[in-house]
């Protein structure tokens, strides 16, 4: 090696490291990324036997949530249900139980959409008799205490049997609107 060629191996040595450095991180960065399709939404946790439970400012237990198995997606922040029961027991109000064989849990949890034939019991409460309730969909807003449906809603209880294009039904104020009803009431209850 001659003296001239001798300050040039650092800068050989630097050029070459650059390059490989510079190729190593465009090759990471693909590999990193080759799985994923833009708009994809894979899910980021999934946990078994879910139950989530609200309470009061007091202590005492006003919905629970349960599900066989709950998936989260991060992209929107929704989650999928499965196999989910919703309990409403707030005290001073009717005890509700809705399930479904899926649900998904929107705006953080705010909103829940139960879907797949959904069937809604409902305890006796005051003058209120007991109702079953069946629906294909069903939009629970548990911090709002109502819940509705635009799919169609069959209502029976023991003084008849009650069906509507849509209802909207707030458990705080006990008000049910229904649209489209029809009613078959039984005589002598």
């Amino acid at each position: 090696m001659n003296g001239r060629s001798l300050p040039l191996l650092p800068l050989g040595v630097l050029v070459l490291l650059l390059a490989l450095t510079t190729w190593l991180s465009r090759y990471v960065g693909t590999e990193a990324t080759r799985g994923r399709e833009p708009g994809r939404n894979d899910p980021d946790v999934i946990v078994e036997r879910f139950v989530a439970r609200k309470l009061s400012p007091t202590g005492d237990v006003q919905y629970v949530l349960t599900a066989n198995t709950m998936t989260h997606y991060p992209a929107d922040d929704s989650s999928r249900l499965e196999q989910v029961v919703f309990s409403s027991t707030a005290p001073g109000q009717p005890n509700l139980v809705a399930k479904s064989p899926i649900a998904r849990l929107l705006s953080g949890g705010d909103e829940v959409v139960m879907e797949g034939g959904v069937v809604v019991d409902s305890s006796e409460f005051g003058r209120s008799p007991a109702m079953t309730l069946s629906t294909p969909r069903l939009t629970v807003l548990p911090e709002k205490n109502t819940t509705f449906s635009k799919e169609g809603v069959v209502i029976e209880s023991r003084q008849g049997v009650m069906t509507a294009a849509s209802f909207e039904l707030n458990n705080k104020t006990q008000t049910l609107q229904m649209s489209n009803m029809r009613a078959t009431l039984t005589s002598g209850r």
